[in-house]
């Protein structure tokens, strides 16, 4: 049902993502920024994240970069018409991701290179980011 895997992030993979998010700024929802969603895997820059995930969790749908300043998070939501989703953290100042199924509710510590797998109609919401600096991550639908 949930998985947790650490994997080797690129050090300068948040700085990139940065780079993204400073190209799409306008793109904030409400509480922290989300870049276009991608199917495909367009960034040289990223391929060999995009594949260590794969080989990982499985043949990747959609995707898309995060980014939390200081007092964002993500609303209580879940990725239905996926079987499973994932959560690839790049940068983890601070910060937990509760879930909820039933009446349990949880939270996990995620560090940098946790990828967190979980099926996509589980309940989540990410808390605000208790930091300065940027949270950042990238989230991912599985194929079925």
């Amino acid at each position: 049902m949930f998985e947790q895997r650490r994997l080797a992030v690129d050090a300068g993979l948040a700085e990139l993502i940065q780079h993204q998010r400073g190209l799409d700024y306008r793109r904030r929802y409400g509480a922290g920024w989300q870049s276009i969603g991608y199917t495909g895997q367009p960034f040289a820059w990223f391929d060999t994240t995009y594949r260590a995930v794969e080989a990982e969790a499985g043949t990747i749908d959609t995707w898309w970069f995060n980014a939390n300043l200081q007092g964002e998070g993500t609303g209580w939501h879940t990725h239905s018409q996926w079987a499973r989703v994932g959560v690839l953290y790049i940068s983890v100042p601070a910060g937990l991701i509760e879930f909820k199924q039933g009446e349990a509710y949880w939270t996990e510590s995620p560090q940098a290179g946790d990828l967190l797998v979980f099926p996509g109609a589980l309940e989540h919401r990410v808390l605000p980011n208790t930091s300065e600096q940027v949270r950042i991550s990238v989230a991912f639908n599985f194929k079925r």
